[in-house]
């Protein structure tokens, strides 16, 4: 019998940990380890290690304590932290098997909700969630609930919560928010400027001001400057700007845009103020504004997204007041000198808009080779709408080879399935992209899971419209298990593949067992193989062994266990050698998040 370490010992182990002195109840469950199997002695180890930020041990050590222990909820949802607090988009997959062993494992609802609310997805938490208000009976789970619904639009469900978990009578900031998403604006400023008079909360000032705006502009816009002598919130300026500007009273909103602007620079607010000055009919000032914006986006680099909407602001404001037959030098000066993607791509887009393809091609081309994501993605687009089929194919699969983040992987996709590109150059598009989806299943999520379902249902539509039947039938029972919001959608393209079908062959054959009679004779059946004598070095016969036990890895993992970072030579080799030998073991399965994606295809 392995011998158990003292009580006391593990206790001493424990203590240290919450003293804050991780080396040392390390090194202690390391000394208690030995001869030892105590599961609460290893997960000690493993949170000691998290708690320092060394990560990969950390997420070593619990993988090792799945493989004893596959059906522990609590690990499973550990090693989700240990992910994703390294950023690892296998986090996801991680809190789900947790979530899907224990429904009712409080921790792992709230860390599966919270990796999803912390990427803005609300529309994935939302379900969670509402698994969890139900199982914790907490109120800060009900509030994480309402407020994802609120962020979803979902005004209507948001109350129905609030009333169910919540039932207070008093109004809060939740409360009004859904009344506002409901389109309920009247009972929302009752409420909210009732709660303001009792409370003295500006919050609840401004929820009235928005709410009271959107029924009654006039009311609103005679309330606002009583209360903006006595506020340094700039949300609240910011709102009675938009509201003049929305009116119309351009030079009032410009006064006070000016008055937030010396508060806080922020670019957003220097671009309405640049709307503005253009609207007041200052037309050289507003060019010389716009410009000191973009070259500030430029210079910076670190919010992409404003800086493009900046550009495209620009462009509107150079069309309405100039009336350009091609790129004016001002704006070549200003956005196109600096070659990051942003500026390359809107450049070329501004080009194609005028007519001049060659120069939109050569700056598109530019940003393609300068972010072969971003860029190439908008490069692509170009040559789809020129009816370079071939060439847009060549580019996005290029891209789709490459990618390397799941996230990535989802915007190629969502390039795909609305491109313009069709025929064979869309059919071999949509194949690639299954195949890569095919071995990222685990890390999806219910959003990208969804994307991947959509991908299924254009190649079988493509795959119906060319008459390969048998695929159109694969693609949809694939889609359909993976969908929750388009099944319809997909029994349609079923049934008109049935219409068309003249012979019917089966997609999945079946032979009469059930999953567990199988699963048995696989299991009887691996000891009756006896494999040849392979000559297999003492790192491939490690590689074949952790394969056999895992059935797929990959490059990153790798590295672990085979203690080098030229995992591909190893591979390489093992794989000759299988193939000379007539014993396929292993096959590459394209390129994941985490480099070579490797699985085992032995017996």
């Amino acid at each position: 019998m392995t011998d158990q370490p003292p009580a006391d010992a593990g206790k001493e182990a424990f203590a240290l940990y919450e003293a804050g002195k991780y080396r040392e109840s390390i090194d202690l469950c390391t000394c208690l380890l030995k001869g030892s199997d105590d599961s609460s002695l290893a997960i000690l180890l493993a949170t000691n290690l998290f708690a320092l930020g060394e990560y990969n041990e950390a997420e070593a050590h619990l993988r090792d304590l799945l493989r004893k222990m596959p059906e522990s909820s609590y690990l499973h949802s550990f090693l989700g932290r240990v992910l994703s607090a390294r950023g690892d988009g296998r986090a996801v997959a991680a809190y789900a098997r947790a979530v899907q062993l224990d429904p009712a494992n409080e921790e792992a609802l709230r860390a599966y909700a919270a990796y999803f609310s912390g990427k803005r997805d609300q529309m994935s938490a939302v379900p969670i969630l509402s698994a969890l208000a139900r199982v914790s009976g907490k109120k800060e789970d009900a509030r994480a609930l309402i407020r994802a619904l609120i962020e979803c639009g979902r005004g209507e469900e948001a109350l129905s919560a609030y009333q169910e978990l919540l039932g207070g009578t008093d109004a809060d900031a939740e409360y009004i928010d859904a009344l506002m998403v409901a389109g309920r604006h009247r009972d929302a400023a009752a409420a909210s400027v009732e709660t303001f008079r009792r409370t003295g909360d500006s919050a609840f000032l401004r929820q009235y001001l928005a709410a009271l705006s959107a029924f009654d502009r006039l009311a609103a816009l005679k309330i606002f400057p009583r209360y903006l002598g006595d506020t340094s919130d700039n949300d609240l300026l910011f709102d009675y700007v938009l509201l003049l500007k929305s009116e119309g009273r351009c030079r009032e909103a410009l006064e006070a845009c000016e008055r937030l602007l010396a508060r806080s620079p922020h670019p957003i607010y220097q671009l309405v103020a640049c709307e503005l000055i253009a609207a007041t009919g200052q037309t050289e000032l507003a060019r010389e504004c716009y410009e000191a914006l973009i070259r500030g986006g430029v210079a910076g680099m670190d919010d992409p997204e404003t800086l493009e909407m900046s550009v495209a602001a620009y462009e509107q404001f150079l069309r309405k007041a100039y009336s350009p037959e091609t790129v004016p030098a001002c704006y070549l000066e200003t956005v196109s000198r600096d070659p990051n993607v942003v500026s390359l791509t809107r450049t070329g887009i501004f080009y194609a808009s005028f007519g001049d393809m060659e120069a939109a091609r050569d700056w598109l081309y530019r940003a393609y080779r300068l972010d072969f994501l971003n860029g190439g993605i908008e490069y692509a687009r170009f040559l789809a709408r020129q009816g370079e089929t071939r060439e847009c194919e060549k580019i996005l699969i290029h891209i789709l080879t490459n990618t390397r983040r799941t996230a990535d992987l989802v915007k190629v996709a969502e390039a795909v399935i609305g491109g313009d590109e069709g025929g064979a150059g869309r059919r071999r598009l949509l194949d690639a992209l299954v195949r890569r989806f095919s071995t990222e299943t685990g890390h999806l999520g219910p959003e990208g899971t969804e994307i991947f379902a959509r991908v299924c249902l254009c190649a079988a539509r493509v795959a119906l419209d060319t008459g390969d039947y048998v695929r159109c039938k694969e693609y949809c029972l694939h889609g359909l298990d993976l969908s929750r919001t388009c099944t319809d959608a997909f029994f349609d393209v079923v049934r008109r593949c049935k219409e068309a079908t003249v012979a019917e062959l089966p997609v999945f054959p079946f032979d009469g067992e059930g999953e567990g009679a199988r699963a048995a004779r696989a299991d009887r059946s691996k000891n009756d193989v006896e494999e040849p004598d392979l000559g297999l070095d003492e790192r491939e016969t490690a590689l074949v062994a952790f394969l056999r036990q895992h059935r797929e890895t990959n490059e990153e993992e790798l590295r672990k266990v085979l203690g080098t970072r030229r995992v591909s030579g190893v591979v390489n080799r093992l794989i000759k050698k299988v193939n000379d030998a007539g014993l396929p073991l292993i096959e590459k399965q394209g390129q994941g998040e985490h480099g070579e994606i490797y699985v085992y295809c032995g017996k």
